[in-house]
């Protein structure tokens, strides 16, 4: 972790669905905030005392101000959550110095790929690309596009006509994908799962690796060990119940047990494996399902229990 600094919170505000959006100026009288490139992220000291790292996703060519984009996880160890409940205007926070491991390279044309919060690094290159003219596009994947952070923003002049919003990857990869083009470069940011899809697509249609520009989101405020506890399934149709171990899927298992599966990426990207969930709480994992489907629905490749079982229409 690099060294704290204090900075002044101009603004907070909702962003999307489930996200908040913090503005942070140097504090009155104080140096001004250093300057930072486009993927480029800092240390945040949280209220609850937490350490985490967030992408600024202003306009790094206004340093004037630092932006960060808050999803307020769902298991929260408080992290996120404190920045999102407990985060006012007028208050300080500690931050670290900029750090940039996701840089833009030299290319001719680049392609932004983002899926969920994975958004927030790109969002600067996309200002930046805008701003200096250059070639760019941005594929977003989001659970709810219509509630997705910034859409307003990207629906709007002028970015709108460079961007395409879509659910999953069950709705399509990104089109250009299937023309390798060697002066391209893609910027690709998202859950493990998402990032893999997309990186194994693109080079089996024929990119370089070294095209291919990644920085993993990975949900640090999750602990998923807490919730791999065993538990069990009972299918509907036949009364039969399987145990499913911690460490194992729904999906192993039940193969172990010798159902047939509907398996494609298993990272709970396309949604092939989704079944519906007659009763029981799921432990989503997916990045297809919305809200309201995850109450009658469950992704079998990566999701689990919150409940001692769950009962499926299988």
């Amino acid at each position: 972790m690099s060294a704290l600094f204090a900075v002044r919170v101009e603004d907070v505000a909702p962003e999307g669905a489930d996200c908040v959006r913090l503005r942070l100026v140097a504090r009155p009288g104080g140096e001004a905030l250093p300057a930072f490139e486009p993927g480029a992220h800092v240390d945040v000291m949280t209220p609850s005392g937490l350490i985490r790292q967030y992408s600024l996703c202003g306009d790094a060519d206004d340093p004037s101000a630092y932006v960060l984009c808050v999803k307020r996880d769902a298991v929260s160890r408080g992290g996120s959550d404190s920045l999102c409940t407990q985060v006012t205007p007028g208050m300080e926070l500690q931050i670290s110095a900029p750090r940039n491991a996701f840089s833009l390279p030299d290319a001719r044309r680049y392609m932004l790929v983002g899926g969920g919060i994975g958004i927030t690094p790109l969002l600067s290159m996309m200002r930046h690309l805008q701003a200096n003219g250059a070639d760019w596009g941005l594929y977003y994947y989001a659970r709810e596009p219509d509630k997705a952070p910034f859409r307003d923003m990207l629906c709007a002049p002028p970015y709108r006509n460079h961007v395409r919003f879509s659910r999953s990857l069950k709705d399509g990869y990104p089109d250009f994908l299937a023309t390798p083009s060697p002066d391209t470069a893609i910027m690709l940011c998202g859950p493990d799962g998402f990032m893999d899809a997309v990186f194994s697509h693109a080079v089996a249609a024929g990119w370089q690796a070294e095209q291919i520009h990644t920085e993993y989101f990975r949900p640090t405020e999750s602990s998923h060990a807490l919730s791999d506890r065993p538990f069990e399934v009972v299918l509907a149709r036949s009364g039969r119940t399987v145990a499913v171990p911690a460490g194992q899927s729904i999906a192993s298992a039940l193969l172990a047990a010798g159902m047939d599966v509907d398996l494609s990426c298993e990272q709970g990207m396309c949604g092939a494996c989704i079944v519906p969930l007659l009763a029981g709480e799921g432990d989503h994992r997916d990045v297809v399902l919305t809200e309201e489907e995850q109450g009658s629905h469950i992704a079998l490749c990566c999701s689990r229990s919150r409940t001692p079982s769950l009962t499926l229409d299988l």
